[in-house]
């Protein structure tokens, strides 16, 4: 799944905390006649600072050279009505998060995830490095620090970015390696008629399509247990 990721992604995150323990009370050796009253300790205040709101670090794509997390349905590959051959996709991306911001937050502040804002209502940072929050949403992290959201099963959650409409190279290939020893290599041609044995099954979980100078050079599909 490493492909599918756009190079984000894991250094772990590392909160660690201390604290101070007074020293026992020595006993005295005699007897303690008198006792002297301890003053009450009053409460801390709580903290009025306000709530922090947490986006996403912007992301910048050169459309012309990029490999994308894509999916596209039976037909999304066509001629058009000047001869050539497009590719039309929808092109998928992960939240991304600074590790100094998710590193802020506490239940009360905001994160902005899926284009939409949660209010977190209960965090817990896990010894791996990972943020659990609202006990549904996990944030995980990559060697560089990003934190991303997963899914269930452990892969970035993405949702759908734009969609995009691209030539396609006459050099084009499309490796499909969604049976695991039955890989198999296919042209652009083999989009346009019947019974070629494609399946499309096309997400952005097991699809990534690579563009070069503009065009759609290459295509590849994982297998997904």
């Amino acid at each position: 799944m490493k492909k599918l990721i756009f190079a984000l992604l894991a250094l772990c995150l590392v909160l660690a905390g201390c604290s101070n323990a007074e020293p026992a009370a020595t006993q005295a050796s005699e007897p303690v006649t008198e006792t002297t009253a301890v003053p009450e300790t009053a409460p801390e205040p709580e903290s009025t600072a306000a709530p922090i709101t947490v986006s996403p670090v912007p992301q910048v794509w050169d459309r012309n050279n990029c490999t994308l997390p894509v999916s596209l349905l039976k037909g999304d590959a066509y001629v058009d009505d000047e001869g050539a051959m497009q590719m039309r996709v929808m092109v998928y991306t992960c939240d991304l998060y600074d590790m100094a911001d998710i590193a802020a937050l506490s239940p009360g502040d905001i994160l902005v995830i899926w284009r939409e804002e949660l209010k977190i209502d209960t965090l817990q940072r896990l010894e791996d490095g990972s943020v659990v929050i609202n006990d549904s949403v996990e944030l995980r992290t990559n060697e560089d620090g990003v934190h991303y959201p997963v899914m269930q099963n452990d892969h970035p959650a993405y949702y759908p970015l734009t969609q995009a409409t691209y030539p396609v190279s006459p050099d084009f290939e499309f490796t499909d390696s969604a049976i695991p020893g039955e890989e198999k290599t296919f042209y652009p041609g083999d989009f346009l008629v019947e019974d070629t044995g494609i399946d499309y099954d096309f997400t952005p979980y097991n699809t990534t399509i690579r563009i070069e100078n503009g065009k759609v050079i290459e295509m590849h599909r994982i297998y997904i247990p």
